[in-house]
């Protein structure tokens, strides 16, 4: 099974390697802790998991935007848990902003380069859009909207991400797992199923 910290440096590595392009050199260089996280309102524990391994391109330092909410403080405790576990601990250091204008702090703060969504799927679209707006990357947890309007929003979102040099990508780890991709070729094998 694949480490969801390695699925996290393959995000950031995809994100880089277009970032990089001639037109976009001033994003990302691959040198150390210079991807800088940013985390939305963490409303599943996708969020933490984000950050279960560490790799040295991403910054320890991870600032966290967040209404003050159980599903921050169970983000935190994972943090928290990852950081203080016997075997391989991280040492991350959260910087944490828990108020009701917290996206407007983002905005204000421009903390980081990549953000980190996963939460409450009614408002991810908007959080994608926010991001995007503020210039950062996106890794996001699926669904990235929920219904037609989403969706219509989501497409300008992504023109918007492009027009601006930044890449929205999905970050669910499943579809890395050997064993999602073996069972994905053997179901699409049409000598074997019809």
């Amino acid at each position: 099974m694949v480490r969801n910290g390695m699925v996290l440096t393959a995000c950031i590595l995809t994100a880089v390697s277009v970032a990089c392009r001639p037109s976009h050199r001033d994003r990302f260089t691959g040198a150390p802790g210079e991807v800088k996280l940013v985390i939305i309102d963490p409303g599943h524990f996708h969020a933490a998991l984000m950050q279960k391994s560490m790799d040295p391109m991403i910054s320890p330092d991870v600032h966290v935007y967040a209404p003050d909410t159980p599903d921050a403080d169970d983000y935190l405790r994972r943090i928290e848990g990852f950081n203080s576990r016997e075997n391989d601990p991280t040492n991350w250091h959260e910087a944490v902003y828990r108020r009701s204008d917290f996206l407007e702090a983002m905005f204000r703060e421009k903390a980081g380069n990549v953000a980190v969504i996963a939460g409450n799927n009614k408002n991810k679209t908007g959080y994608i859009a926010s991001a995007v707006d503020a210039g950062m990357h996106v890794l996001s947890d699926k669904p990235m909207c929920i219904d037609s309007a989403g969706f219509e929003s989501l497409k300008r979102i992504f023109t918007l991400a492009e027009k601006k040099g930044v890449l929205i990508k999905d970050i669910m780890t499943e579809r890395f797992e050997i064993t999602t991709i073996l069972q994905r070729a053997l179901a699409e094998d049409r000598e074997l199923f019809g």
